[in-house]
């Protein structure tokens, strides 16, 4: 039941994802980021993250959101 409920909640954050990404104002993706980086492998994420045009930002928001909602719901059907 615990598992459900975590799957439904990521479910849910993978479309917010996806809302964000399609209607997202270009200012407020180009702000959209992990924050303070803990190790370098984030940091040369960030660095290449903040390099891309925001269209390819959007496109990648867009299928990270894609990704996290179909994962965790074959997750949900799959318990």
């Amino acid at each position: 039941m615990g598992l459900k409920i975590f799957s439904i909640i990521f479910i849910l954050c993978g479309l917010f994802v996806m809302w964000f990404a399609v209607f997202g104002k270009k200012k407020e993706i180009k702000e959209f980021g992990s924050g303070i980086p803990m190790n370098f492998i984030d940091v040369i994420l960030m660095m290449i993250y903040r390099l891309l045009p925001s269209i390819v930002r959007k496109i990648l928001l867009f299928a990270l959101g894609l990704a996290i909602s179909i994962g965790f719901t074959y997750i949900f059907l799959n318990l």
